[in-house]
């Protein structure tokens, strides 16, 4: 194959000039159920743009036997075309979950303290981060402060609401999408009624 040197140099130009997708949002589908998310982003603004483009949803996240059985063990998900299930590792022990993406992607979630559900650890074996709640009593703030990776900072629209959060990604390119996907989906599980 013969690829010319200015064509390759055009290519990766106009790559870089691409708008980013961060992160901005995670909703309910419904104002009455905490088993449908929408997952947002915001992109960047293009040159010349003074007001930044609206939100798109970039992915979803709900339950898996969302008309079957009220069962919160077990989740699907999609996020800019990737997918993958998020799912407790033993039935009956919400301190533990595995978040599996189709493409062979593997994020393991567990408390940090027995019987703690404010703080948590995240792994994909490469990268760990701490996600903690701001509040014992409240889960409607939560943190990463990683001095290495950055800061993603999760926090509802209204205070005691669990249906609108906001989302502050601030986390350099090191930590994966499924990564992200996990510290959203311990914030929106801990923070939600399970009726």
């Amino acid at each position: 194959m013969n690829i010319r040197p200015c064509s390759l140099l055009l290519g990766l130009l106009l790559c870089q000039n691409l708008p980013a997708q961060v992160l901005s949002g995670v909703s309910s589908r419904w104002s009455d159920s905490f088993v449908e998310w929408e997952i947002f982003i915001q992109p960047e603004i293009a040159r010349g743009e003074e007001e930044p483009p609206p939100e798109e949803q970039y992915g979803e996240l709900k339950l898996r036997w969302l008309n079957v059985r009220d069962d919160w063990s077990e989740w699907d998900f999609e996020l800019g075309g990737g997918r993958g299930t998020i799912k407790q590792r033993w039935k009956e022990d919400p301190s533990q979950w595995e978040l599996r993406t189709y493409e062979g992607d593997i994020v393991t979630m567990r408390t940090a303290w027995p019987g703690d559900f404010g703080e948590w650890r995240v792994t994909d074996n490469n990268v760990t981060l701490s996600l903690k709640s701001r509040w014992t009593n409240q889960f409607d703030e939560w943190l990463v402060q990683d001095a290495s990776r950055g800061r993603f900072y999760l926090y509802t629209v209204r205070s005691q609401d669990p249906r609108d959060w906001v989302i502050e990604d601030e986390l350099d390119e090191t930590v994966s999408q499924p990564m992200r996907l996990a510290l959203i989906f311990l914030t929106i599980y801990n923070a939600s009624p399970k009726l």
